[in-house]
């Protein structure tokens, strides 16, 4: 329609999380808080784990007749919350929020049960589940205390080498993957755990870096 200051730009996933982090990409300060629920954040990461679109955003780009007051995105640095916006997100704070929580931000997510009970979680990937095809990748997509321990299945993930032990991928370093693929490698050295290494290979390769291109408009 001519004349429409409505535009449609196709960006990275991972751009969009790094303004988050940056301040660039704030909220404007009438957005209400950050209450996605744990079973929402699990479904969101499986469906960026594939690549599925995870909506349409809208954003408003600052310095123009409507000033709203801004506020960083929900766990951002405070430097953050000292920078200059260059756009606000009008539509898409949870999606965001929760993305930027469990994949750049490296702490504990704080959320909720689908009981609306408070609790803090880690999220993993478990690399043979994600690559089954016969497994939904929901399934595939684990949460687990703030301690790292699964005591109900005997599940310790206190530790980068027993995150590598049992094969458990970490949802904060899914964007950066290449450190714990070095301790991966040095974990599962030589010629009889070679299968494991390449398993990670393809892991990276149809899961992690297919992550890396998924695109918001």
């Amino acid at each position: 329609m001519a004349g429409s200051t409505f535009q449609t730009n196709p960006v990275y996933l991972h751009k969009l999380l790094e303004d988050c982090h940056s301040g660039a990409l704030q909220l404007p300060d009438f957005q209400r808080s950050w209450v996605w629920d744990e079973e929402r954040i699990k479904s969101l990461i499986a469906s960026v784990s594939r690549a599925f679109p995870v909506g349409a955003l809208m954003t408003l780009k600052t310095g123009g007749e409507v000033n709203f007051r801004p506020r960083p995105v929900e766990g951002a640095p405070d430097a953050a919350g000292q920078a200059l916006p260059q756009a606000l997100l009008l539509d898409g704070q949870q999606r965001m929020t929760s993305l930027y929580q469990v994949a750049l931000r490296g702490q504990v997510v704080q959320t909720v049960t689908p009981r609306n009970k408070r609790v803090q979680r880690w999220f993993y990937l478990d690399i043979r589940k994600a690559l089954d095809p016969s497994v939904d990748r929901d399934e595939a997509v684990v949460g687990v205390p703030a301690d790292k321990l699964v005591r109900s299945v005997e599940l310790d993930l206190s530790t980068p080498d027993k995150e590598y032990a049992t094969l458990m991928y970490p949802v904060s370093q899914v964007l950066d993957w290449d450190r714990w693929q070095d301790g991966f490698d040095a974990y599962w050295e030589g010629a009889a755990n070679k299968p494991l290494r390449e398993l990670f290979r393809t892991f990276k390769r149809e899961v992690l870096e297919i992550s890396a291109t998924t695109r918001c408009r």
